[in-house]
């Protein structure tokens, strides 16, 4: 009717009809929908989460709590009071650093495995895991930190509670990145940002984008320590962690009917050797190598690394011979 010639006056002006929809207003709702619905989504990824952590711990079966008991050495054989961060004293590096971010790394370092299944990204992300659904990188490092914060929220735990608030938010995401960094895929994407930087002798601390990639690199030396322990000590490790990776190895093949990498594979564990000297050449040296260039006095961590290698190298004969005789 309103296109029509009105009785006391002209002709009102023809609005088109897209015009008349008023596509803003209409496309404000259709984004606030989808908002609303992306957080929704996310709110019940969370939730799952949650109850897989529940259900995880609760449905531990008796027999694997026994064994993990049984692990745990008595307070008297850990001799606590002979533990000291000797490595951090002799470095004129980390001695510059400041409290807040010395802070920062040793919380991340307590809790950078936070609540771990012993399975890795892969795994989460081929079983399409809850925390697959939840993150698109760096799925357990994110778990992990969030484990971090849900402690330190918990009264009695809140260690960062008389920080101010800047103090708080800086000190929080120097830890976020510090364990987010643990994940190895992260340090091959900086590995040769860190070699140019070292090669052109441009490393500032002062630099934040630099005092980032030392804390990473620092975090994945960390996680890695055990190949710089004494032998015997790094023996014992190598074979923990190659037992955790057969777990995973038997899963793929019964739930997900897949054969497992070399590394997984039960049935190469003669081959342990051959790979961890592969491990080291490709992973572990070049860390401790670029980190002595980066801070002085962290020498004998690369060379405990170098001193296993070689320890690593005298048993491939052996464990192919006994392979071979199996």
């Amino acid at each position: 009717e309103l296109e029509r010639v009105s009785m006391h006056g002209p002709a009102l002006p023809r609005i088109p009809l897209r015009e008349r929809l008023r596509p803003g207003f209409c496309g404000l709702g259709i984004q606030t929908t989808a908002c609303t619905h992306e957080k929704a989504e996310v709110a019940m990824k969370r939730q799952r989460v949650a109850l897989e952590v529940l259900s995880y711990h609760a449905l531990d079966d008796a027999i694997r709590l026994s064994k993990c008991l049984g692990a745990v050495r008595p307070r008297g054989t850990l001799k606590l009071n002979d533990f000291a961060f000797t490595d951090i004293g002799s470095s004129t590096e980390l001695r510059a650093l400041n409290r807040l971010d010395k802070m920062a790394l040793l919380i991340a370092c307590l809790c950078h495995d936070l609540d771990h299944r012993g399975t890795d990204n892969k795994f989460q992300k081929l079983t399409l895991s809850p925390l697959a659904q939840l993150y698109s990188s760096s799925m357990l490092e994110r778990h992990h930190f969030n484990q971090c914060i849900m402690l330190l929220s918990i009264s009695g735990c809140d260690i960062l509670s008389p920080l101010t608030q800047p103090q708080y938010e800086c000190c929080i995401e120097t830890i976020e990145k510090c364990i987010l960094a643990t994940d190895l895929e992260r340090h091959f994407q900086v590995r040769k940002q860190i070699r140019q930087i070292i090669d052109t002798g441009s490393f500032d601390i002062s630099c934040p984008e630099h005092a980032d990639i030392l804390y990473g690199l620092l975090m994945t030396a960390a996680d890695l320590s055990a190949i710089t322990k004494p032998w015997n000590v790094q023996y014992k490790t190598a074979h923990l962690v190659a037992n955790e990776f057969y777990e995973q190895g038997d899963r793929e093949r019964s739930e997900l009917n897949m054969q497992p990498e070399d590394l997984k594979d039960r049935d190469k564990r003669m081959r342990l050797p051959a790979m961890q000297v592969g491990f080291i050449d490709f992973v572990c040296q070049p860390v401790y190598t670029m980190l002595c260039e980066l801070c002085t006095g962290l020498e004998s961590l690369r060379d405990g690394c170098q001193t296993n290698r070689k320890q690593w190298d005298s048993l491939i004969d052996r464990s192919s011979a006994e392979g071979v005789r199996g």
